[in-house]
Formats: structure tokens, sequence, C-alpha cells
């Protein structure tokens, strides 16, 4: 122990000989460590520890797939529930039914998200309440719900201002008063829900609700889809109509269906900082290296008077963990900023919202597991080729300098060469990201999503149980909306919201009898749906509005449409329909014969309908009152800011109904910029931000190799220069001495970058790597600062005066 605080107090004191060592050595650290430190902690957040519920590894979601592999989750009604219940696999299932609602009873009415739950929710997750209870089986008497509430943490906070008293206390939802029992945990955010309420499914046999599933311990995925592929098929056998007929049962975890590709877009991250750090304990090793060279008289002396080679390597090691240990406490205070800034920069809805991200328990061990790995990793190399000084060649020499032995020259360089590869790989994925970000933003959309903005309509339940009062009062809101001042058109948009899709259903046309399984985008929207988005109309004609009063069987289709289905011939006059359009659900009133045949009477533009990262689907477009469900979407463009302009028909929707209330009032730029480019904006973003701290770092260590190699060499430049040497040669020879291993450097970050082309193209976006252009421009930019760092020191030794170098020592 005293051996060990001996080297501690050495090490500190020769750190502190030479801060300007020790500075840039630590701020190598502290850039990578705290990076990996921040990245880590996002990972470890979303990977490793997003959910607090119990069992959440046994948790899963059941999607029902079509030919593209995507679809929607199970859904149930009260009888299937108890099917599922029972089957082999399954441990235990929950019901969840999310609506809008109002809370009424205040000065304004305010739209709420309320999830409807089996009443063994709680139970199910595992997780105790913040404050008073969980509703269980007693609050659903013979399934019908209690007037009981749970509150979620933020709704509390929210509407009670965090008061502990809430729990006893009454809300009012569309004029009925609930109790409030309890309030959940922060982290318990399950839908995303303002309230929890108990209820099942009546026994309406077309009243779904989704589902979610436990697995018993040790059930295979595979084991458990196969068996409810048998139960699917099975419930939709007796019913053509069934929304889940022939659809493929996938089993996948929470975060498959949270996350998708973003997972893999976090793992390619870590490993991208991981690099960043590499790149940093290469820089500090050059600069032990460089000064342990330096010190090797010093290192000569305490060999020769009994210093063994692994008491050497101690002392050498201990300088190396302290720096890497301080590196680390900066970087952690780093980290702990950092991590705030990157949770505001994940994109809204791509990760699960139950996760802490913040620097935590596990993440601070990791931070100092790295910081004695790190410490090792570079200092190992240095301590060892350091621990056997030429102890009679160095004290036999008449100066203290020594230009070290080709061993260490040659660690030099492949320290730059390696650095400079990773660099070069760094940068292209940046380049590869950007490329790919700013393609996805100037994706044409066939739409124009300037100054418009979305909004929901909520009116208590109840309201409008007729077909017609409720098309009187959608239609209504909707010239309400377009007298505001500023408005420029207003269209009702019930299932149709682009560019990120809509209800996608099977069709049939009249004149294919022969055509199966064709699917297609069913837009229900007004005739205004056309000039507020600005999509154009390339044949026929567009439905009126006294159409949409009568629920005319009429429709427009899109190119898609025509392209894949009506390749041949003219399709206005041809009739399509959709089965599917007869919903059966309580809550929805339908047209008379909504399945029935549609006549197309206009074709109009493709508009991005599935995405931004898919082609366009087919689209039927007809009268949004063919269905009718509770709460209605509008669009609408204003002529000036569109914020603004929400505002306005908000006050305006107030004096029409004060019992109205607004709900997700979001422009489409909003829309745009966190579900359409939010995810390729934050992987451009961290790409670019590592590939020029990698760029600093590998300046830094190559500006400090050729100052340290012109330093040790001061004598030799002098004497060139008193032969007569220009300037240009000197030059010439300390850039020529780098060249090798910049170009080794370049050439393996090529390779590097062709090599993982695939990986970075799969989860950077979509970019490549592999583009000429964005591999040309690295390297020219890499080659430009290498080249500067190497130029200023070798410039400094040019302009040396001769006289001063030949008396250098």
């Amino acid at each position: 122990m005293n051996g060990l605080l001996q080297d501690l107090r050495y090490a500190m004191r020769q750190l502190l000989k030479s801060p300007g060592f020790a500075i840039t050595a630590v701020l190598s650290l502290t850039l990578g460590i705290g990076a990996t430190t921040a990245i880590f902690s996002v990972v470890y957040s979303i990977l490793l520890d997003p959910y607090p519920y119990r069992d959440a590894d046994r948790m899963v979601h059941v999607e029902l797939r079509d030919k593209s592999d995507r679809g929607p989750l199970l859904f149930v009604n009260s009888s299937e529930y108890e099917e599922l219940r029972r089957a082999s696999s399954v441990d235990d299932v929950f019901l969840q039914n999310e609506q809008s609602q109002i809370l009424t009873g205040g000065q304004f009415p305010v739209s709420v998200v309320v999830g409807k739950y089996s009443p063994n929710l709680f139970s199910y997750m595992g997780v105790p309440m913040h404050l008073g209870r969980a509703f269980t089986t007693a609050d659903a008497p013979g399934g019908k719900g209690a007037t009981v509430a749970v509150l979620s943490f933020l709704f509390w906070q929210k509407q009670f201002a965090g008061n502990r008293d809430a729990v006893g206390r009454t809300i009012e939802l569309n004029h009925t008063l609930y109790t409030v029992i309890g309030v959940a945990r922060p982290r318990f955010t399950w839908g995303d829900v303002d309230l929890y309420l108990p209820g099942m499914p009546s026994a309406d046999p077309h009243d779904y609700w989704m589902s979610f599933i436990k697995l018993k311990p040790g059930v295979k995925h595979a084991a458990a889809g196969a068996e409810l592929q048998v139960l699917v098929d099975r419930f939709t056998r007796d019913d053509p109509k069934d929304f889940r007929r022939d659809r493929r049962v996938a089993i996948v975890t929470l975060n498959e269906e949270v996350l998708g590709r973003f997972s893999g877009t976090l793992v390619l991250l870590f490993t991208a900082v991981l690099a960043l750090l590499i790149i940093g304990c290469a820089n500090v090793s050059i600069l032990l290296l460089a000064r342990g060279i330096a010190r090797q008289h010093e290192l000569a002396v305490r060999a020769s008077i009994g210093a063994s080679r692994a008491r050497l390597i101690r002392q050498l090691l201990t300088e190396s963990v302290l720096l890497s240990i301080v590196g680390t406490a900066l970087g952690v205070l780093v980290a702990y900023r950092g991590v705030g800034v990157l949770s505001a920069m994940l994109p809204l809805y791509s990760f699960p919202h139950e996760a802490a991200i913040r620097v935590n328990g596990p993440v601070l061990i990791f931070s100092a597991v790295l910081s004695v790995i790190t410490g090792i990793l570079f200092g190992i190399s240095p301590a060892w080729q350091l621990s056997r000084p030429p102890i009679n060649e160095l004290i036999q020499a008449n100066s203290t300098k020594h230009t070290g032995s080709a061993r260490s020259r040659n660690t030099h360089r492949i320290l730059i060469a390696g650095q400079v590869s990773l660099t070069l790989l760094l940068m292209a994925g940046a380049g590869a990201a950007t490329k790919a970000f700013l393609a996805l933003t100037h994706t044409s959309l066939g739409f124009d999503p300037e100054h418009v903005f979305a909004l929901t309509t909520v009116l208590p339940k109840g309201t409008n149980t007729t077909w017609q009062a409720r098309l009187n009062t959608n239609e209504a809101i909707r010239r309400t909306i377009n007298e505001v001042p500023g408005i420029a058109d207003t269209t009702v948009s019930t299932t149709w919201f682009p560019p990120f899709g809509g209800f996608s259903a099977k069709v049939e046309v009249h004149s294919k009898p022969s055509l199966t399984g064709a699917e297609a985008m069913l837009a229900l929207v007004s005739p205004q749906e056309f000039s507020t988005l600005r999509i154009p109309l390339l044949a026929g004609r567009i439905f009126d509005d006294a159409e949409v009063n009568r629920g005319a069987h009429l429709a427009l289709v899109n190119q898609a449409f025509v392209k894949q289905f009506l390749p041949e011939g003219n399709p206005i006059g041809q009739s399509v329909r959709s089965p599917m359009l007869k919903v059966e659900q309580p809550d929805f009133l339908l047209a008379q014969a909504p399945d029935d045949w549609l006549e197309i009477i206009g074709v109009v533009g493709d508009a991005r309908d599935d995405g931004l990262d898919h082609p366009v689907k087919p689209a039927v477009f007809l009268p949004y009152s063919f269905v009718l469900p509770p709460d209605v979407s509008f669009l609408a463009r204003s002529s000036g800011d569109p914020e603004a302009a929400i505002k306005s028909v908000k006050l305006r929707l107030r004096e029409f109904n004060p019992e109205l209330a607004v709900a997700q009032d979001r422009t489409l730029a909003w829309w745009l910029e966190t579900q359409g480019w939010g995810q390729g904006r934050f992987i451009a973003t961290l790409f670019s931000l590592f590939a020029l701290l990698a760029l600093a770092l590998a300046a830094a260590g190559l500006y400090s190799v050729v100052s340290f190699s012109v330093t040790q060499r001061t004598q030799e430049v002098g004497i060139r220069m008193a032969l007569g040497a220009p300037r240009v040669s000197i030059l010439r020879l300390v850039v020529s001495s780098t060249a090798l291993m910049l170009a080794a450097g370049v050439a393996v970050g090529l390779v590097l970058s062709l090599a993982l082309d695939h990986i970075v193209r799969a989860w950077a976006g979509g970019g490549s790597p592999r583009d000429p252009l964005t591999l040309l421009v690295s390297a020219l930019i890499l080659i430009t600062v290498a080249t500067i760092a190497c130029v200023v020191p070798a410039w400094r030794a040019a302009t040396v005066d001769p006289s001063v170098a030949l008396r250098y020592e």
C-alpha cells in the first residue's frame, strides 16, 4: 500500500510538472469517456432496462402481419378474450380500449386520453401504486367498470399539482363523476394515457379491444405464434369481412414493437462512440510514449540503481490510470449534461416512454470499469516499451534528449494510422447519414404541408347518436373553422393522415373479378381535402358537399391505384368496393350500404401515404360520411402563421360549442419534423458530432507526434539549415515522415468503410458510406486537416535560427 501511495504521489508530481501534457491527455479522455458514458446511458435505459414492469421479458405484442410484413396488433372481443386466456402458452392477458374523452366540470372542457383496461391490468404489470390503490376485478363486477379512476403521474401533477389529497376526490368525465382511487408511478406510462379506468368489452361480438399477452416461463415465441395462429384463424373463419382474416401471427417483444430499427441504430451509435474513445486512448498513448521517450534518461537512472522492470511498469501505469480516473470523473460530469441534451434530441415516439434516461448506478459502474480499462489500454504499450531503457547508451550520452527506438517510432506510426482510419470511417458514416437525412427531407410528398395544421374535435360521449346529427355537427364544425380569419381551406380527414398512413383495407375491383388479396388505403375525406393539401386532380371530378351529405357511392383513386389495378383502359366509370367499410363498432355510425360498389369519378396525384421510406400505396378517396366515428379529425390551411391560426380556431370553436374540446392540434410541419425526419436528424447529428470530435483528436495526435519529432530533431534541422538547406526542404522532410502513416490510415479507413457498408446502410438511415462522393469528400477533409496539423510544427522548425538550433539541448 505504501508503494502504491508513493507511486500516486510521484505520478501527481510528474503530471503537475507537465501541465500542457496533462491537460491535453485529460481533455482527450474527457471527450471520449464523456461521450461513451452519455451514449451508454441512453443504450442502457432504452435497450437494457426500459420497462419497470414485472416479467417484462415475457410480455409480448401479437402482430397480425400482411404481405408487406407489417400489420396491426391483435384485437379480440369478450368471448375471444376468454379463449386467449386459456391458451397453453399464455400466462396472462389484459385488454385495452383507448379513447379521447372530455374532462368536464371545469371552466373549459379539456380533451384527455382515457384508457379502459381489463381489471387485471395492474396485477399483470406488477408495479405498485405511487399513491392509493389499483383497481381490481372487484371494480368491474359482471364486466361493467365502476366509476373509479387511476391517474397517470403526469396527469396528477398537471391537474392536481402533485397534491397527495387527490386520492378520494372526484373528477368529471363526460358529465359522469369518477372517484380517484390511485396515482400510478412516474415510470408507469403504459398507453401514454391520462386516466386508467376499469372495464371489459360488451357482449357485442364486434366490440374489439386490443390484447396484450404475457407468455408462460420458457415458452418460445415460435411455439406461441403457432398456437395463436390457430386461434386467430378460428376467430375469423366464419366472417369473410373480419379485418384479421388472412393475416400471419408474429410474436414480438415490447422493444421490437416500439423501437423497430431504432434499436440497431443505437447499437451502431454506441459502436461509433467506442471508436471515438479508442481514438482518444490512442491520442493519450501517443502523448505518453512521446513523453516517456523524453524521460528515458530518468528511467535509465532509476533502473541503474535497482528499479526492476515490473516496478517501472507499475509506476508508468499508475500515471496512466491516474489520468484515466481524472478524465473519467470529468467525463461523467460531461455525461450528466450530455444525457439531458441527448434525451431532448431523441425522436418522439421512437423509444419507450417508460425508459428513465439518466446517469444511474449501472452507468457509473460502467464508467468506473471503463476508467481502469482505458488507463491500462492506453498505458500498457508505452509502459512496456519504456520499462527497459538502454541504460549504458543513455547514461553515457552527453544529452538528455533521445530520439527513441525504432520500435517506439513504429508504435507512433501504427497509432496515428489507426486514428486516421477510424476517423475516416466515422466521417464516411457521418457523410452517409447526413446525405440520407437530406434526401429524406427532400422526398417528394405529393402534397404541400406548409401552413397546414391538424386537429381533432371531441364532444361528450352520447352526443349526436344518429348518423345525420353527427354529420351535421361535423359539417358545422368544418364551416366554423373555415370562417376563422386567416384560414384558407378546411377539410375533414377521418382515416387519412399524409404522409404517415391511414386505414389499409382489402378492396375489390368490379372489372377484375379474379383479383384477390388487393389492398388500398381508404381515405374518408371531404371534397376540400385536395385543395387544402394541394393534391392535383388529374382526371374526372371531385365529389361535392351535397354528395357527401347523402353518402353518395362515389370515389377517387390515386395514380398508384390505377397503375397497380387498372393499368389498361380508362379508370373513370369503373367501380371499386371494400367489405371492410362496414365497420361494426358500437360507437361508429354508417351510411347506407357502405360496402356497396363505388363509382370512380376521378384520379388524383400520388401523395405519400405509407411513411417517407415506403412507396406510395394505392388509395381510394370517398366521402367521409360513409363512416362517422365519435371524434372527427380536420386539416386546415392557414394563410399566415399556422400556430397563431390554431389558437384562433380553438377560441372560435369554444364560442361555437362550450362543450367541444380540441386535441392533437399540431402543424403538419411538426409531424414531419418529429415522426418523419426525427430519426434521420438524430443519427446524422450524432454521427457528425462524433466525426468532428474524432477529427479533432486525430489532428491533435498527429500534431503531437510531429511536434515531438521536430523537437527531438532540432539539432539535425539546425545542421541542415547551416549547410544551406532551404526551408521548403525542411518542410518536405518533416511532412514526408508522416505521409506514409497518413496514407496507410486513409487506405485502411477506405477498406473499413467499404466492408461495413451493409451495416451502416441498415442502421444509419439508409445512407451508404460506399458512395464515392462521400468517401472522396471525407478523405479530402481528413487529409487537409492532417496536413495542417503536420505543417504547423514543420513550419516552426523551418523558421528556427540555425545558431539556436545547434545549441539546443
